[in-house]
Formats: C-alpha cells, sequence, structure tokens
C-alpha cells in the first residue's frame, strides 16, 4: 500500500544540490502554497494595473499644444499640468502603501482605483477650465499612484526571495511600457478629439478595476498567511468591504506596524532604504532627461517626422524590458547561487554587486549618446547608445525594488513607495533643468556630467555591501497599538 503525503509534507519545498553533489534534502515551509499558476496569474493582473500611472501621464503630453488652444492659456500653465501630475504621483503612493502593508492590498486596489475612473470620466465630460483641469489632474494622479507601491507589495507577499527578481522584472514592465505607448494611444485625441484620451482611460480603468476586484485575493501575509486558506478552490473571488484575518498571529506573519507620519520618517531615515531610494532617484533624473531630450533631437537634428519620432521609442522600450528581465533572472540566478554555496552566510545586500555591472552600463550609454548627438554622428549610434542607457537603468531597478520589498521592515509597498518618490520627484528636477544645461554645457558634456552621478551610485552599492546587513539587524519597527 503507497503511503499517503501529510499535510507537513505538502507544505514543504525541497531543496537540492546539483547533480555533481551528494544529494541532500532540506525541508522548510513553502513561503506560499498559492499554485504557480495561480500566482503568476496575480502577477499579470498586478502588472496590467501598473499600466495605468504611466499611461496616464504620457498619453497626454504629446496633445499639450492643442490643450493650450482650447483652454486658451499659456505654455507655462498647462505645463503645470503636468508637475501637480508628477508631484502627486511622487507623494500620494507613501499613503496607499502605509495602509495597504497595515490593512490589505486589495481594499486600497479598490479604492484608489475609483477615484481614477472618477477623475478620468470627469475629465471627459466637464467644459474646459483650466481651474478644474488642475483639480482633476490631481485627482487622476492621486487614483492611479497607488498602483506600482501596491503591486510591488503583492509580489512581496507571493514570491520567496529566492523567485522575486524574476517576479519584479516581470511586475515592472507594466510601469516600463506605459511611456512607450502612452504617446502612441494619445493619436485618439487627435483633431481636437481630446476629451476621448480621458474617455480611454476611464474605460481602461474600469474593466482593470473589475478584473481586480472579481480575481485578485488579498494576499497579505499578516492577513492570510501562506495563502493556505484558499485550497485549491476557484479562482473567482467574492469582494468584500474588508478582509478578515484568517491566520494566527506569529514570527512567521508578524502584524505590521501602524501607519504613521512617525513610521514613514523613520523608514526615510533607514539607511538601506535612503541609499537605494537615491541611487534610483540619480539614475532615472538622468535617464528621464535623456527621454525629454530624445524627441527633440531626432525631431531637430536628424529631422525625423512625428510619426518616426513616436515610433522611435519602441527602441528604449525594448531596452527597459529587456534589462529588466535580463537584471531579474541574474538576480535571483546569483541569489541561488550564493545560497546554495554558503547559505549561512548570504546576505540580501550581496544582490548589489549586479548593480556595478548596469550602472556601468548605463553610464557609458549615457556618454555615448551625448557625444554622438554633439559630434552628429549617424543616429544609428544615438539609438544604440539610448538603447545601452535604458537597459542599465532598469537592470539596476530590478534588483533596487526587490531589495526593497525583502531589506526587513516589515513594509514592502512603503519601501517601494519611498523609492517611487525619490525617482518622480528626481524626474522633475530633470524635466526643468535639462534644457539650460544643455544650452550651456552642449549634448557632450551637459550627458557626461549625468553619467558621473552614477558614481556616486557605485558608491552606495559599495556602502551597502558593507554595512547593509548591520543596519537591517539594528533598526527597530515602533511599536504598534493592539
Amino acid at each position: 500500500m503507497e503511503a499517503k503525503e501529510t499535510p507537513l509534507q505538502l507544505k514543504t519545498e525541497e531543496v537540492s544540490s546539483n547533480s555533481e553533489d551528494i544529494e541532500k534534502q532540506v525541508s522548510r515551509p513553502t513561503y506560499s502554497v498559492i499554485p504557480r499558476k495561480r500566482k503568476f496569474f496575480i502577477l499579470a493582473l498586478v502588472t496590467l494595473a501598473g499600466l495605468l500611472g504611466p499611461i496616464s501621464g504620457n498619453i497626454y503630453i504629446p496633445l499639450l499644444p492643442l490643450l493650450q488652444d482650447v483652454f486658451h492659456v499659456s505654455a507655462t500653465t498647462i505645463n503645470g499640468t503636468v508637475s501637480v501630475f508628477m508631484i502627486t504621483f511622487a507623494f500620494a503612493p507613501l499613503l496607499w502603501a502605509s495602509w495597504a502593508d497595515f490593512g490589505g492590498r486589495k481594499i486600497l486596489y479598490s479604492v484608489s482605483l475609483v477615484f481614477f475612473i472618477l477623475a478620468n470620466i470627469l475629465l471627459a465630460v466637464v467644459p474646459a477650465n483650466i481651474g478644474a483641469l488642475y483639480v482633476l489632474r490631481i485627482v487622476q494622479a492621486f487614483g492611479a499612484s497607488s498602483v506600482i507601491s501596491l503591486g510591488a507589495g503583492t509580489v512581496a507577499d507571493l514570491f520567496s526571495p529566492k523567485d522575486r527578481g524574476k517576479a519584479i522584472s516581470i511586475f515592472m514592465i507594466g510601469p516600463q511600457i506605459g511611456p512607450i505607448i502612452g504617446p502612441v494611444l494619445s493619436s485618439i485625441g487627435a483633431k481636437g478629439q481630446w476629451r476621448w484620451i480621458f474617455g480611454f482611460l476611464a474605460i481602461f480603468g474600469f474593466v482593470v478595476y473589475l478584473v481586480l476586484l472579481f480575481f485578485l485575493p488579498e494576499t497579505l501575509r499578516y492577513l492570510v498567511g501562506d495563502g493556505e486558506c484558499y485550497g485549491n478552490g476557484s479562482w473567482f473571488v467574492v469582494p468584500k468591504l474588508k478582509q478578515e484575518k484568517l491566520v494566527p498571529e506569529s514570527e512567521r506573519f508578524p502584524k505590521p506596524p501602524r501607519p504613521s507620519i512617525k513610521l514613514i520618517w523613520k523608514l526615510l531615515n533607514y539607511k538601506p532604504v535612503l541609499l537605494c531610494s537615491i541611487n534610483g532617484g540619480l539614475l532615472f533624473a538622468a535617464f528621464y532627461a535623456m527621454s525629454i531630450s530624445f524627441s527633440r533631437v531626432l525631431k531637430e537634428k536628424y529631422h525625423f517626422s512625428e510619426l518616426h519620432v513616436s515610433l522611435s521609442y519602441i527602441c528604449p522600450g525594448i531596452s527597459l524590458i529587456g534589462g529588466s528581465l535580463l537584471g531579474g533572472w541574474s538576480s535571483d540566478r546569483l541569489c541561488q547561487m550564493l545560497k546554495k554555496k554558503d547559505a549561512d552566510t548570504y546576505i540580501p545586500e550581496k544582490r548589489f554587486s549586479l548593480q556595478i555591472v548596469g550602472l556601468i552600463i548605463s553610464m557609458a550609454g549615457m556618454v555615448g549618446y551625448g557625444w554622438c548627438i554633439e559630434k552628429q554622428v549617424h543616429v544609428v549610434a544615438v539609438f544604440v547608445f539610448a538603447f545601452l542607457s535604458g537597459f542599465g537603468m532598469t537592470w539596476v531597478f530590478v534588483s533596487n525594488t526587490t531589495y526593497l520589498t525583502e531589506c526587513t521592515t516589515g513594509s514592502p509597498a512603503t519601501n517601494v513607495a519611498i523609492g517611487n518618490l525619490m525617482r518622480n520627484v528626481a524626474a522633475a528636477i530633470s524635466s526643468v533643468i535639462i534644457d539650460k544645461l544643455i544650452k550651456s554645457m552642449g549634448y557632450g558634456w551637459c550627458f557626461t556630467g549625468l553619467a558621473f552621478t552614477y558614481l556616486v551610485g557605485i558608491g552606495f552599492v559599495i556602502i551597502l555591501l558593507k554595512y547593509g546587513s548591520k543596519w537591517r539587524h539594528e533598526y527597530s519597527l515602533p511599536r504598534t497599538s493592539k
């Protein structure tokens, strides 16, 4: 008679050495018992949701000249509607993420997307008024801003650290292709039909809302543990106003810290989170400057048509996706190799050694991009260096984001929101000063200077490799009320 597997055996994962070693089986509790297919279905859902914010920001930008005429305002005034969107998109995730880490992911998805959908409906139907445009753009950004930090928190709930880099790299495809397809979709608003871009966003947001409402389960580990409560039942989820706690509190599923300004301030001063976020901000500021100049360079110096300029963004788009996927796979591969070699000495900071590769690639791309334009080198070279810059940047972002979800603060979504804050603030500053820098320094020296800010990032990597583990062990969370 065959022996039946016990529940404990069903809830363990086996880690085995390669075929050249003596086989050893080591059992430990499974991080999440939700079936693999369902995990990747949930990952696809949050990746789709991650498109909303970047598409909302970038579908709007090509129509600024048209909107300037429609609203009868100056270029500075209409550009301000972009600034308020970016500022809101930078700070609002801190609010959404801190509550998602405490009370659950799904309820915050449901609430935030209602703001997003309503803002787009109103933008599509209200009379043209610049004051209303400003207010509704803020509400639109407020609603869309939650999905990136909430999505990263969901990935951290489902995927153990050894597989998280690959999962994060897939999740980041959503935010990365948004800036690429956004300008293409702006053609919906051509010939004066600008309201249709907001109509499209309302419809798209509503479809995403319905899919999340009925197919996204709650994943916060404090509430649902390793997902055993879902069993092998239907993937359809009955919506709830509030998710009850389904597992006892334990060291494995500890109570998260209660959201507060004190907690956010503590996380901002937590050196691993702070250094990671500043590193990401510097990197994104330089890349955003390149992205802003890209269309102008192609149009003015290489005489591309509007259509060819739009299609040219496919190049950096492919680089972002390629760097993300390869960087995520490499990060997890390194993690597994180091654990296999000596699991007792492995620390999450060792992922950072790969960041130096990405920083050097992106630095080379940035320098080459600037000097190719300065010297009027063939446009193919400009595309090659732009590709390298994006590839290296997103290679770094994957390991950065993965580390922010596993650096033991108990608030992975909030950590990612802080990283998002630094990136968006840096991008806002970069967008304001880049034209002045180019005029005063020229393309070559301007982008060389931006590239050399990456040396600060390399310094942060070295510091985190040396002191990150110590700082994590010294960290203590604010006390939470029972």
